[in-house]
């Protein structure tokens, strides 16, 4: 069974606050970070890139900012509206479109790079979104991807205890106030149940694989051949990038 569409209409619910959530990051340290990763991987010449589901745009301003042009794909329309709401509202016009990371309708080599934020463990078929974005990109391309094993303690005993140890700590932050700039639960006007999209990433084939190494085969095996892998935190892998580049 597909969740696509299910998926969409979970997000088109969603955005409203997902995008207060990310104009929060955009206008905080993180944001600022970001903003200086992208200069040192992708250096000031202006590139063409696509904005592989960009949700309401956070990378999509980021890069714009730093004068490449950028376009921004997402299977939910009403991200693409808040995509085009916030390039507008930082005086930036916006080259956003819905459309399915899985079947992308670029022509062959169209892209500098293509940068993706936690969108492969939405999807039914991850594989073939990493043969699409073989596919866009350029010779000499770049492929930034930033993602994480967001569900895998549903089927993985070792993430599940781990799980635990990282919610009691997330609620102490909630507690002493402390939680990051962008923490969604702050950020839900539509007071929508976040219970329904956990639901259906457990049954995403991405929720059983434990990540990156699952990407970084995938990647080998779609015909990236050179690759920079950064896992962050302590223990088992959570959250990671990985730059890699197309021959």
């Amino acid at each position: 069974m597909g969740y696509l569409n299910v998926s969409q209409n979970y997000w088109d619910l969603r955005s409203h606050g997902f995008s207060d959530a990310i104009n929060e990051e955009l206008d905080s340290a993180i944001g600022e970070q970001c903003k200086e990763r992208f200069r040192t991987v992708f250096g000031e010449k202006p590139l063409t890139i696509l904005d592989d589901g960009a949700g309401a745009g956070f990378y999509t301003v980021l890069l714009s900012m730093l004068g490449h042009r950028v376009v921004s794909i997402d299977y939910s329309e009403k991200m693409v509206e808040r995509i085009i709401e916030n390039m507008r509202s930082r005086g930036f016009k916006a080259d956003a479109f819905k459309m399915d990371a899985q079947k992308l309708d670029f022509e062959d080599e169209t892209f500098d790079a293509v940068v993706q934020r936690n969108v492969m463990w939405n999807l039914d078929h991850p594989e073939e979104a990493y043969k699409e974005i073989y596919r866009v990109l350029k010779p000499g391309g770049i492929f930034f991807i930033d993602d994480g094993n967001h569900y895998l303690s549903s089927h993985d005993p070792e993430y599940a205890r781990e799980q635990e140890e990282r919610r009691k700590e997330f609620e102490a932050q909630k507690k002493a106030e402390t939680v990051i700039p962008g923490s969604h639960y702050r950020h839900n006007p539509e007071n929508v149940d976040y219970t329904v999209i956990e639901k259906i990433a457990q049954q995403q084939p991405l929720s059983y694989q434990r990540r990156p190494q699952w990407d970084v085969n995938r990647m080998i095996l779609t015909g990236f051949r050179e690759m920079d892998v950064k896992i962050d935190g302590k223990g088992l892998p959570h959250h990671f990038t990985i730059i890699a580049r197309k021959p």
